[in-house]
Parts: structure tokens; sequence; C-alpha cells
């Protein structure tokens, strides 16, 4: 990577392997065959390149055929190009692997030492690649390896929050947006090493622009508004700025796609229209479709936000979702692409959270094979902890999709350290009971065309490429979740440390654990640890913010009284919990049975009830806060420890923002305890509430 401009990530390839493995490696590796027919192969080949010289510090031999004078060799490249090497393959095998899947194997070829990496698709050995290089560059042995990956998602996709045009984006806590649309199609190399980034995590779509295309102040769910952010890329000379950028991350197996305005109709195609059952709408979409495919044969498909926050959508028409989505879907018949559908849709209610399932659970079945159900985690909007959202497993016959946001809007921003790989974890091997015991959202999701994950992306155009040395970990870990979902948070973590921070055993304990415990700390902090959400600041449009605390704001979502706290979404209230098959029904609806950490999301309970362990709501309310600051500064020294073993430039500002993070963590729980203090009128009776301060 151009380094002088930006940071490397975890691509750094600065290895430090003992002298017994390095050998290995040297003999294995130094010396590269490899294929180059398709553009992807010269991206393998020039990986290769730059991962085996950090590795070795020189640069390896490239070969356009097996290199008879060296003890062994890596032979890179399709069954059907390598041979005689491939031979010591099972290539039937190889060829029935997935389209992104490969085989990477320890062989003796002619009395050489030999790795073989081979995959049915040009695609599938940029995988392998990666791969490989992870390994080597986190020291772990080659000599027998025998690896066989597929990923589990078909779709594994990043959707950008930018703004084109304006180089904003919307939660952008990185900074402005990476991608230059006055200047495109003229490519910058920044370009090239962010598909690298993604590639090498295994991840194969991007959608570039926001979903959010509502402008403040808009009136009336028809009006037609010029400066919306994004519809614009479907303007005919804007769609080839996209396909320059399609074209390079087509090297790499990243497929583009494109948020759509649901009125683009109108927008663009001059109809005063965007009713979905109009013959003039379909042609439209049908016509616009083509031109896209026309420049992008490889294009993904559009993502669509409609009916949600004040979007035109198929209600503003008299429509279901499923009519308006199918329109769009037909469109794409011709072609392999998609509709990714949002399902974040909520109007004025009584909760919220019970209006995801009530809108799309009786629509099953209805929605086109080429449409996919894209379903935040959660029923409320990515907070620091919610339950998983009753829509997993509740449409068998619909293609779903798990939306996670990999930028932290709710969990401090580009500021506070908070490593989300446990939450998704957390969310992903969730028993749905759907339609039995063991299903879970992750097995729900896999090993179906037009399914998978996509994530709110977090890059933007500052060094570190997040805002924060330490959120590069998310982008990582959301990559390898997506490609396998089984992986150990203690597994993606250490593998994440070696990469960017080196292999000193040390380091990579402290930073692994700094990661890991960093979560439990924004849900105290943030929130107490009992179940509540939305306790930050929004205020006027233009000022919101979602980083300061500000719980009074929102009290249907704390169901704050003087009598408690807490929303009743059990079947006495809103009945969320209802939404959930047996026995997750019952035990959400019980206070007795609900897991504490979702206690105050399903019920609205006195101050002073007791939890099993004879503590009061208040009292452990109390008490989250105050350890979520006592964590942060624990996080803190465990990274001060580090002074002088790592890099000056990025443990000065890891340092720094924990030392804002810290003050933070205090406001927060100042704040947060007053509010309690406030409504309760009930002291605290271990006296640890500095009331004068709050």
């Amino acid at each position: 990577m151009a380094s002088e401009r930006y940071d490397s990530c975890w691509l750094r390839y600065e290895a430090s392997i003992d002298d017994e493995r390095l050998e290995s490696y040297r003999r294995r590796c130094l010396h590269v065959y490899a294929s180059d027919g398709a553009p992807e192969l010269g991206v393998v080949r020039e990986e290769l390149r730059r991962g085996l010289e950090g590795v070795f510090g020189r640069e390896p031999h490239l070969w356009h055929h097996p290199p008879r004078s060296a003890d062994g060799f890596l032979a890179v490249g399709l069954p059907d190009e390598m041979r005689p090497i491939t031979e010591s393959v099972d290539v039937e095998f190889v060829r029935s692997l997935d389209d992104d899947g490969y085989l990477i194997r320890a062989v003796e070829w002619e009395e050489s030492d030999c790795l073989v990496l081979t995959a049915p698709t040009d695609t599938g050995l940029v995988y392998g690649t990666f791969h490989l290089l992870r390994l080597l560059a986190t020291g772990e042995p080659i000599d027998d390896l025998e690896i066989v990956e597929e990923p589990a998602n078909a779709e594994r996709i990043v959707n950008h929050w930018d703004n084109p045009f304006r180089g904003l984006v919307e939660r952008g806590y990185a900074g402005q947006s990476i991608f230059d649309w006055e200047r495109l199609p003229q490519l910058d190399e920044r370009y090239a090493d962010y598909a690298r980034l993604l590639a090498s995590v295994g991840l194969n779509g991007l959608c570039v622009n926001n979903v959010n295309t509502k402008i403040p102040g808009r009136e009336g769910a028809n009006e037609v508004v010029s400066q919306q952010a994004g519809w614009q890329l479907l303007e005919s000379a804007n769609l080839e700025k996209v396909a320059a950028l399609a074209a390079l991350f087509r090297r790499y197996g990243v497929r583009l796609y494109l948020s759509v305005n649901y009125a683009s109709p109108m927008l663009i195609g001059g109809l005063d229209t965007a009713d979905p059952l109009e013959p003039a709408v379909e042609e439209w979409w049908a016509e616009k479709v083509a031109e896209v495919y026309d420049l992008i044969p490889d294009f993904g498909g559009f993502v669509v936000k409609a009916d949600s926050e004040g979007q035109t959508g198929p209600y503003d028409y008299g429509r279901d979702h499923a009519e308006g989505a199918n329109v769009i879907g037909r469109a794409f018949e011709p072609y392999d692409g998609r509709v990714w559908w949002r399902a974040f849709v909520y109007s004025d209610h009584e909760d919220r959270a019970v209006q995801a399932y009530e809108t799309f659970e009786p629509l099953d079945g209805a929605f086109d094979d080429n449409v996919t159900l894209q379903i935040k985690n959660g029923p409320i909007d990515f907070q620091q902890r919610e339950p998983v959202s009753t829509l997993f497993g509740a449409m068998p016959e619909t293609a779903l999709g798990c939306e996670l946001q990999i930028t932290q809007e709710y969990t401090g921003q580009g500021v506070h350290a908070c490593y989300l790989v446990p939450q998704w974890k957390e969310i992903l091997e969730f028993d749905t009971h759907a339609p039995v015991e063991g299903s879970r959202v992750a097995d729900l999701l896999a090993d179906t065309p037009g399914q998978g994950i996509a994530g709110v992306g977090v890059v933007g155009d500052d060094p570190n490429w997040t805002g924060h040395y330490l959120a590069q970990a998310n982008l990582y870990g959301f990559g390898r979740l997506c490609w396998d979902p089984d992986l150990e948070s203690e597994t993606i973590t250490d593998e994440w440390v070696a990469l960017t921070f080196g292999t000193d055993p040390e380091v990579r304990e402290t930073v692994s654990r700094i990661l890991l415990d960093s979560w439990q700390a924004a849900i105290d902090y943030h929130t107490g640890g009992i179940g509540l959400i939305h306790m930050m600041y929004n205020g006027e449009t233009a000022l919101e913010n979602h980083y300061d605390p500000s719980p009074e704001e929102w009290p249907e979502y704390t169901g704050v009284s003087e009598d408690g706290i807490g929303v009743d979404r059990s079947s006495s209230g809103s009945d969320y919990a209802g939404q959930y098959r047996e026995p997750l029904a019952s035990r959400y609806d019980s206070p007795e049975t609900c897991p504490e950490e979702l206690l105050l999301f399903f019920h609205h309970l006195p101050w002073e009830y007791e939890l099993a362990d004879g503590t009061t709501v208040i009292q452990r309310l109390y008490d989250g806060c105050f350890d979520g600051v006592e964590r942060v500064r624990v996080l803190r020294q465990r990274w001060r420890s580090l002074e002088g073993r790592i890099d000056e430039r990025r443990y000065r500002h890891v340092a720094e923002r924990f030392d804002e993070h810290a003050h933070q963590a205090v406001r927060w729980r100042d704040t947060l305890c007053a509010f309690f203090y406030e409504y309760s009128e009930i002291p605290d009776e271990a006296g640890r509430i500095p009331i004068e301060e709050c």
C-alpha cells in the first residue's frame, strides 16, 4: 500500500518469524509458478510479490513454468492451467468447490517440496492467495497444509453510506469519502488498496453510495428533492464513473452495487409517478437496469430503502413492499443481479420494535426470487445490545440478508474503542428455534444463493481508514465472519493483532484482551447493562450526533417514570416477545426468565425490583455505569503498557483516543446516574453515586 499517504492496515506483511519456520517458508514459497491469464491472476501475482517480499525481505522468483532447480516452489493456478502439478490433488473435487472456494495443499512433486494453491475460478485463487499470505504473516506452519475453504455466505457486502458529489459520509467517523466522484472515471491507487482490504477478508460486494437519501426538512412523501444524495449515479453520464470503479474492483472478486431512490423513475426518468403497478414505471426500471449491465456486466444489484424515515416507497401508492420490490426485481431477471430491499421501516407507532415483523412477515413468499430482504440485526437500530430481530426464522420462503453496522454509530464512533465481533457472534449464533431447536441465524443465511450479510461501512479518507486504528479490527472481523461465522472471536482477534501489530506474544495478548473486553465496557457505561437503549443525544437534525449522552430525549425507549424503568414488550405490553418461537417467547415474556442483559428491553420494572442476586434494578444500573468506566480505565492502562513495543505513531494515536474515551465514559456515567436518581428518588445505599458531580 501507499503507506506514505495512508496505513497498510492488516496487509503490512511484516512478520517476525523464527529461523526454522522461515526456512520452511523459503523452501516452499520463495519460488512461485503462477498462471497469469485472467486479470484476477495479475492481482494474484502482484499480491504474492508484495506479501512474500515482506516475509522474506526480498522479492520472490515468479516463473511461467515449474522451476526445476529449486528445492521446492509454490504453484498457483486453476487445475487445468497447472498440470501436471495439480495431478497431485483431486481435480474433480476442486472443480466441485464453490466459485469462491479454494484448496491449499502441501505436496511432493518430482522430489521437490511444493505448495499447491488451486481453485475452480480465478476469484477463488484471489481469496486463497490472501489466506496463504495470512498464514505466513502470522508465522503459522505450512509443511503439512491441507486447507479446503468455501464461504458460508454467498453474499458478503459492505454498504457505504457515502453521499456522492458532496464528499460526505453519513455516520462517517473516518473523514470524508475515499471516492472522488468529480474526478472519476480517473482512478486513484487507494481504490485498489481498498479492494485489496476487502478481498483479503473474503468480501465480494460493495455498495458505493448512501441508502439514506432523505434531505432535512423534506415534506410530503412524493416531493422530488434535487439535492438528494446518490440518485444521480443512475444517470447515464455518471454510470461511466461507476463502471470505472467496477472494472477495478472486479479484478479482486468484488462486485459493485448501487443504492437507488425509489422515486428514480421521477427523479431521472421524468415520469410523474413511481407506482410499482404502472407499466411505464416497470418499463423504466427494465431499461435502466439493461443500461447498467451494458456497462457493468457483473453488476451486483440495487439496495433500496423505501417508506422509511420520510423516503418515497410503495406505501405512497397504496402498494405493499413485495409489490414495490418485485417491480425492480423483474428488471434483473435477465441478469445475475439482485434487489436488496431493506426491512428498516418504521413510522408513528406505540412500539417501533414490533413494526418490521408486522410489515414483512405476512408477505413471506410474496417476494420474487431475485429480491433479498435485508434485515437489521435487531428491531431498533444498531444499539449497544438489543435482541435479535424476530424476522429471522419467520420468513422461510423469502431470501434474507442480515445487516450489521461496522461503523460505531452508537458505540463511541471514531473515538471509543469498541470491538464488535463478539456482538456479531452473539447475533449469528442466536438460536431462532425456527423451525426447530438449533436453527441459528448463521445457518438460516448460509449456503443459500442470494442470502448473506451486509455491513454498514466504516472506511473514510483518514490516513488510518477507520478513524481509530483499533476500529480496523471491526472491518477485518466483519469479513472473516461473513466468510466463516463459526470462527471464534479469539481466533479472529489474534489474527488481526498479529497481522497489524506483529507477532510479539505480549502485544498479541494485550491488544487481544483490550479488544475482547471493550464491547462489554461500552454496554455498561452507555446503558447500565441490563437492556436499556437509545440513551444518546439526537436533537435537531443538523446537530444530531448519537454520541453524547441525553437519556431524557427518549422516554419512549427507556420507559422511565417515577415507578420504574424499561419498556413492556411482554404479552401485557406490545408483545414483541410473542413474535419469537417457543421457548423464546415464554422466556422473554417473564422478568424471572428473561436474560438480565435484555431485561429492561422487554419489561418495565420498579426501581426496587430485585434481580437474581438480590441487587435492585436501580443499584444494578448504578453499578453497571461505574463498572463501565472502570473497564475503560483498565483498557487504557493495558494499552499504555505497550509503549515502546508499538511504533510511536500508532501508539500515540490510540493512547490519546483512550484518554478521551475514559473522559467520555465518566461523562456518560454521571449523566445516566443523575437521570436514574432524578426519577427513582432512591438514594444509593452503597454511596457510590457522586451526586454532586452528576
